[in-house]
């Protein structure tokens, strides 16, 4: 009976830790997905800035 008890205590703390591990990995995959996520948008907007500050033709181009 108490190999029975070890056993099953044994298959809930493996289970308990292969949930606590997979929130992590869930944890981690999203603040590397918001640090991305966050690059992405700071180059799109350089990209726009640079964009708005090129220099303006004076004169339009000959068609």
């Amino acid at each position: 009976m108490s190999n029975n008890i070890m056993k099953q205590e044994s298959r809930t703390e493996t289970l308990k830790n292969e949930a606590t591990r997979q929130r992590w990995e869930l944890f981690h995959r999203a603040i590397a997905h918001a640090k991305q996520s966050n690059i992405s948008s700071l180059e799109q907007d350089e990209k726009t800035a640079a964009e708005e500050n090129a220099p303006v033709p004076l004169y339009p181009a000959a068609s």
